[in-house]
């Protein structure tokens, strides 16, 4: 296959672009002048409330170096509040723990030695302080029992905290193709890991005393962190910080990952693959991991002010609440205050807040139970969402919610319809009963009257004959000259057939 002469030309273009183009979908902040670090990675962020004031390319996968021990710590401390080792565990150091480290690769000081035993702690102040790599190694043998074991329970954990950038080759960052993360994700596990008390205390300390051991005397152990304290490297220190670790290799470049906690807010800044200045000499006159960081944490803290937009203690509200005969309301309020960082002074003008929440409560309500949201929105940024919980409990009233059931029922225009037709109908059916039954009166009105006129006549006829049977209505009729009429036959109808006067001739 014949090779394209303008490849390396083609490739070294592609980085250049990749270089000078702005990240995606960087965060930026109304009146805020942007800030461009020299790094290939990075991000500062707010570790309490998770608000992000600056993102550098903070998503790309990148060599975390040393960094990485963040995470073989944080398992080492989740190991002990299981109860599974101690501080006090004493650790004999074995071949595998020294196994394949570069001469040059940071150390304790001096370097851990076959046989050697040690504390728990003392290895974790090794690995932390001073980025001892064979310090990371044995505790990462102490946890998991061997190396690939602890190594997967690093890749799991960095799953559970979401870190979906990152994947974890070793225990102690020395470089490898599969070992890489992303500066966001290196903010996640610093989060987590300073949640612990003796982490904070570890990577906040300048200078330890190791105390000696079986094979070793005493030890001092100096940080790395030049921000922190000037052992090391002086020129860098940087008031208010708290940690965190430092990282370099020749692939990674020099990686920081800080802590400082200033006007009641702790910023994390996270600082990938940057360079030094070094003077025709050879000597370094710039470490920029530091310097970059300094710069990044001078904008933030010029650049924003610490605001309350939601107090939990003092925001209120009261909702119309139904189907109770307690009370016709319900307060509801935050379940955590909204604390963050604003460009400039804080103006209450600006603010908004947004509530999310329905026009009425209905009981049954438990105290805490949650019934919407609040949403603050200063300058038209939003910054933060928290839910709104009833303070106190408020029970059912089955009669109200019975009677509210009905209204419901009736109230809706598929069955108000359907009730008018049935209306009409039960009305149409009345009125016809109404009819049918006046008309059955007169009619038993007429049979009555007639019943009544032939009683008469009935009446009437028998007087009549009785007064002719009567001897006084004989006698006068005789002295009257009259004789008493006599009955008349009752007539027969002739018999059919031969004889009647159907079949005589006429002229007979």
């Amino acid at each position: 296959m014949k090779k394209c002469p303008f490849a390396p030309l083609l490739l070294l273009l592609c980085l250049l672009v990749q270089l000078l183009a702005p990240a995606a979908g960087a965060v930026e902040y109304r009146g805020v002048e942007p800030l461009t670090l020299e790094a290939t990675a990075a991000v500062l962020i707010d570790m309490d409330s998770d608000q992000v004031l600056f993102e550098q390319n903070a998503d790309e996968q990148r060599y975390p170096a040393s960094i990485t021990k963040v995470m073989t710590v944080l398992l080492v401390l989740e190991a002990i509040s299981r109860g599974e080792l101690s501080l006090d565990t004493v650790v004999t150091v074995s071949a595998a723990a020294l196994d394949g480290l570069p001469a040059d690769a940071s150390h304790a000081n001096p370097r851990l030695v076959l046989g050697e035993q040690i504390s728990v702690k003392d290895l974790l102040y090794c690995t932390m302080v001073r980025s001892a790599n064979e310090g990371a190694n044995a505790l990462a043998l102490t946890v998991a029992g061997d190396m690939a074991s602890f190594v997967e329970r690093m890749n799991q954990r960095a799953q559970e905290l979401g870190m979906t950038g990152t994947h974890f080759a070793n225990p102690n960052g020395l470089h490898d193709p599969n070992h890489y993360s992303t500066a966001r994700d290196i903010y996640r596990v610093c989060k987590e890991a300073m949640g612990h008390s003796i982490f904070r205390e570890i990577v906040g300390t300048g200078q330890y005393q190791v105390p000696a051991t079986n094979l070793t005397a005493p030890r001092t152990l100096y940080t790395t962190n030049g921000l922190l304290a000037r052992y090391s490297y002086p020129g860098y220190v940087y008031s208010g910080t708290i940690g965190i670790k430092t990282g370099n290799t020749g692939e990674a470049g020099h990686c920081l990952a800080s802590a400082v906690t200033r006007k009641n807010h702790t910023l994390v800044a996270v600082v990938l693959g940057a360079g030094e200045d070094v003077n025709a000499a050879g000597q370094v006159t710039l470490r920029k991991h530091f310097s970059e960081s300094i710069r990044l944490y001078d904008w933030g803290f010029d650049n924003f002010s610490a605001a309350t937009l939601v107090d939990a203690e003092e925001w209120r509200k009261e909702l119309p609440l139904r189907f109770s005969l307690q009370t016709a309301h319900v307060i509801v309020q935050p379940k955590e205050s909204i604390n963050v960082l604003i460009p400039g002074e804080y103006d209450p003008e600006k603010l908004e807040l947004r509530e999310d929440l329905g026009e009425y409560a209905f009981a049954p309500i438990s105290a805490g139970q949650v019934l919407g949201t609040l949403t603050a929105v200063y300058n038209g940024q939003e910054y933060g969402t928290v839910e709104l919980a009833a303070v106190n409990g408020v029970e059912l009233s089955p009669f109200l919610a019975f009677v509210d059931s009905v209204n419901s029922f009736f109230g809706n225009r598929f069955v108000q319809v359907l009730l008018i037709v049935s209306l009409f109908f039960l009305a149409l059916g009345v009125v016809r009963r109404i009819r049918n039954n006046r008309r059955l009166i007169k009619q038993q009105e007429r049979r009555r009257r007639l019943e009544h006129k032939r009683q008469q006549a009935e009446e009437k006829l028998a007087r009549d004959e009785a007064r002719r049977q009567s001897p006084d209505f004989r006698r006068e009729r005789r002295r009257s000259g009259r004789a008493e009429p006599p009955r008349e036959a009752p007539r027969t109808r002739p018999p059919a057939g031969r004889g009647s006067g159907r079949n005589h001739p006429r002229g007979h």
